[in-house]
């Protein structure tokens, strides 16, 4: 006879998982207790702009991670190796480019919504209203992916069915953040970043242990750390060139998102602001590491399983481990749902400020500030609705809905960095001209996207070669069910050697491995067959040269005067110790661009546009 186990949660694993909940709303409901005399806007969405860098820079990091970095990342070391690794590279480039430019601009402007700055830097609504629509879109379809991939992974573990995980999780970060406001986000971001921490350690040491220790882990692993791969064709997936180029742009775009200008404005002082960053980046790259070396160590103790999507790796082994330890499959569940918390909760309040600063403070500027306020936090609730239809949306519609809005959310992120670099160093760029090269941005890198996306003559990368199957059991008879997206799948120990090495193989042979032999290409097939990590990058340069193209082709007939916080210099580059043998004598140069600005002084200050 061969006895079935289905693992379900237990008590303790409801108990962890339920800490994790009650406790991000207990956060909400102090903060909304203890702020009840200051229901103001700028507390609601800054707080108060009096918040320490080492919190907000936690809150950056967890903000921005997602569940991608508990199921994708392992899958990734996993299938691909350690080449991921290497990002952590443009990691913190991106950071270091957001404390040197982002923070100078941002923070002496003391503005509340990011899309504000275009308003000033170009006097007309015109360019923020472009920006606006492509982040409101891109935030809320990307919240709805968030909330339906973590449910997916919830109906996997916990047997929770679909819809009442996406409603749960909606719930929780509409209470907690409609009544606590920016507050109470960043410290259920801090303890929630606590808790997913734990989380990925207690699986990579539980795995470690299985797989008979990190000496044999790395003996075992050879194949997978492949750090340094030079080769500089632009198509192969990920290199040394792919991953430290491609990356910074894309992290120094999370800095001027909605999200991370409330982060840098709720700081005190730009030295604070530049503080978040100098934390955030070495947390980010130090979580990241841990996340990939747990697909190493996950690569040792999966070797019997049949998985026919890579999402499934880290539940399953999830569940094969610690299904003998009350309140581990818990707390792993509950990590995966604050790193979904966090980001869910951040785009809720972000999209909140910008729907009140830009447009219900427009139309109605005299509005008091406590009716703000109070409206913002009806704001909140709405937008939570509408991110729980999306996701409802995602689990009914088939086909290649998931890649369109991919494409789509790629291509926006892109251009937006570069219509914001644009903006503060190139002096004669003006709304037409940006616009244009802004959209032309987005058309370019969604075709790209799409490209790459739909074109069947495109291969994809072949995963490495499948784990060691010679320590499997051969004696055991147990049979092990597991249920992930509305199928069921069996992987039985009472095989032989060769039925484990074939089930191995289901993996790397489904839809989703790719080929090994790569077939003649057209030049526009080569095209579309550009690394995924370049596009963000084409996004910006395309928007820079467009935009640098026209301004120069079409000069303005008289000088126009630019606000004089909302452009850099390109001195900013260069390192305090050579720009007096490089520029000479020291000039006098304004508090906001160097950095001692304190408060919110001669934001009136212009200067003509040579």
């Amino acid at each position: 006879m061969t006895t079935e186990l289905i693992h379900q949660f237990g008590v303790a694993d409801y108990i962890v998982f339920g800490i994790l909940m009650f406790g991000s709303v207990a956060i909400g409901i102090f903060f909304a207790i203890r702020d009840k005399r200051h229901n103001t806007t700028t507390n609601y969405f800054l707080g108060n702009r009096k918040l320490g860098a080492f919190p907000v820079g936690l809150s950056f990091v967890v903000t921005f991670q997602s569940s991608i970095l508990i199921l994708g990342f392992p899958a990734e070391a996993y299938a691909y190796g350690l080449q991921y690794a290497m990002q952590c590279i443009g990691v913190l480039a991106g950071y270091l480019l957001a404390a040197l430019i982002a923070v100078p601009i941002f923070h002496p402007l003391k503005i509340t919504s990011v899309y504000e700055y275009y308003q000033l830097r170009y006097g007309t609504n015109a360019v923020r209203y472009v920006a606006l629509t492509l982040g409101v879109i891109h935030y809320t379809f990307y919240m709805g992916i968030v909330m339906y991939g973590t449910a997916l992974a919830l109906e996997s573990a916990a047997g929770l069915p679909l819809w009442s995980s996406i409603v749960m999780f909606s719930l929780v970060a509409i209470i907690y953040t409609s009544i606590g406001g920016f507050k109470a986000v960043i410290w259920t971001d801090v303890f929630q970043s606590l808790i997913m921490i734990i989380g990925i350690l207690a699986v990579l040491i539980k795995c470690t242990i299985e797989a008979g220790g990190p000496a044999n882990i790395a003996r075992l692993s050879s194949s997978r750390v492949n750090l340094f791969n030079f080769n500089p064709d632009p198509t192969i997936r990920h290199t040394f060139w792919t991953l430290v180029f491609g990356a910074p742009t894309q992290f120094f775009y999370l800095a001027i998102t909605q999200a991370g200008i409330q982060r840098i404005n709720s700081t005190p002082t730009m030295k604070e602001a530049r503080r978040v960053f100098f934390i955030a980046a070495p947390i980010y790259a130090l979580t990241w590491i841990l996340a990939l070396f747990q697909g190493l160590t996950i690569f040792h103790t999966t070797a019997t399983k049949v998985v026919t999507h890579s999402a499934q790796i880290v539940p399953f082994t999830m569940l094969e481990l610690f299904h003998d330890n009350p309140g581990l499959p818990g707390l792993f569940i509950a990590a995966l749902s604050a790193a979904s918390l966090s980001t869910i909760s951040s785009g809720l309040n972000s999209l909140a400020a910008v729907t009140y600063e830009d447009f219900i403070k427009a139309f109605a500027p005299n509005i008091k500030d406590t009716t703000g306020a109070n409206i913002s936090k009806f704001v909140v609730v709405l937008y939570g609705f509408i991110s729980v239809g999306f996701a409802f949306l995602l689990s009914n519609v088939k086909g290649p809905l998931g890649q369109v809005l991919a494409a789509f959310m790629g291509a926006v992120s892109g251009p937006e960095a570069g219509l914001f670099l644009v903006s503060v160093f190139i002096y004669k760029a003006r709304p037409k001209v940006v616009i244009i090269g802004t959209l032309t941005g987005v058309a370019f890198t969604l075709w790209l996207t799409c490209g790459q996306n739909f074109s069947a003559s495109i291969p994809n990368t072949p995963y490495l070669p499948s784990g060691p199957t010679d320590q499997c059991p051969r004696n055991s008879n147990i049979t092990y069910r597991y249920s992930y997206s509305n199928s069921t799948i069996w992987y039985s120990n009472n095989t032989n050697e060769n039925e484990y090495s074939v089930r191995m193989n289901i993996f790397h042979t489904s839809t989703e491995s790719g080929h090994s032999e790569i077939p003649s290409r057209s030049a526009l097939n080569t095209f579309y067959s550009i690394s995924y990590m370049y596009f963000h990058l084409i996004g910006v340069i395309t928007v820079i040269f467009v935009s640098t193209i026209i301004s120069l082709l079409i000069q303005p007939k008289k000088s126009e005067p630019i606000h004089a916080h909302t452009t850099l210099p390109f001195s900013i580059f260069i390192p305090p110790f050579l720009k007096k043998r490089i520029m000479g004598k020291k000039k006098n140069i304004p508090a906001w661009q160097n950095g001692t600005a304190k408060g919110n002084e001669d934001l009136e200050e212009s200067v003509p546009l040579n």
